[in-house]
């Protein structure tokens, strides 16, 4: 069965074995262990590259770097604090998907018009900063749903 879907015989199969190692990474035996090293090193770069949109700094080694782990949270935060209500009245606001569209959609227009323009940033270079450029959107969302939750009492709005 085996010897049908690969080109070495079936009998050569027990002897292939061997281990792959890559040095500077932690070797564990738990995937856990392994899961958490990987997110921690995520987040910090993301949490670095939202250190860098609120206080820019000069340099392009961030370009090189790109990931898109950011910009899908902040997308996913605002999102979710601009979706109406959801008790079925019309409010008026966007629902969850309308604002990832929007906002995905257009980073790869405006991306592709810096392609098409002979741009020096590669399409996720482009879509990173696009994306991590929603900080201060998110922020301010942030900050209104706090005032809106806080400071009005049940029948009040902001308009």
């Amino acid at each position: 069965m085996a010897g049908e879907y690969s080109s070495v015989p079936a009998a050569d199969l027990d002897d292939i074995s061997g281990q792959i190692f890559v040095p500077g990474v932690l070797k564990t035996t738990h995937s856990t262990s392994l899961f958490s090293v990987t997110l921690m090193r995520d987040m910090k770069a993301v949490g670095g590259k939202f250190y860098h949109v609120l206080i820019p700094r000069d340099g392009t080694s961030l370009l090189n770097d790109w990931d898109l782990w950011g910009p899908l949270i902040l997308c996913t935060v605002l999102a979710i604090l601009l979706q109406g209500h959801g008790d079925g009245s019309n409010d008026g606001g966007p629902q969850f998907a309308q604002v990832f569209v929007i906002v995905w959609l257009g980073a790869g227009v405006v991306t592709l018009n810096s392609t098409l323009l002979d741009g020096k940033l590669s399409f996720f270079q482009s879509i990173c900063v696009l994306g991590y450029c929603i900080l201060p959107l998110v922020i301010a969302a942030v900050l209104v749903k706090l005032i809106s939750l806080f400071w009005f009492e049940e029948g009040d709005s902001l308009r």
